[in-house]
């Protein structure tokens, strides 16, 4: 049986300290992130191609969606969006609840429906680099 050394002991907490480091700098930027309320929209793509781009206002807007995948409802309201039906055999969408902040989504799987927040006015859009794999 082997034990363990103190340098082991050292690697694996420089991985944890990494680690992290960069969860606590992503989780930053994200939520540093300025915006007025009526300033972010959702869009909604179906397949990969765009259905549909909404701005996110006080005021509710039904969105029904057919397509050849399933039928999905999206209620925007309060500043948010939130699916409200989906013909899914399992509704997990509808669990994703009320999204309202940049780079939140819903994904609905068999509908091949994804809506994510997004700040049209914000310096570092969407063309940045997340991961390379």
């Amino acid at each position: 049986m082997q034990t363990i050394k103190r340098g082991d002991y050292i690697i694996v907490l420089l991985v944890l300290l990494v680690a992290g480091s960069i969860v606590g700098l992503k989780w930053f930027n994200n939520h540093n992130e300025h915006y007025q309320q009526g300033d972010l929209k959702a869009r909604i793509t179906i397949n990969g191609q765009e259905y549909k781009t909404v701005t996110l206002t006080r005021e509710e807007q039904v969105i029904d969606i057919k397509t050849g995948f399933g039928h999905n409802t999206l209620k925007v309201f309060d500043y948010g969006i939130q699916m409200t039906y989906s013909d899914a055999p399992l509704r997990i969408a509808l669990e994703m609840g009320f999204i309202s902040k940049p780079r939140q989504q819903i994904i609905c799987i068999p509908a091949r429906l994804m809506v994510e927040v997004f700040n049209p006015g914000s310096s570092g859009g969407d063309d940045e680099l997340d991961a390379i794999i």
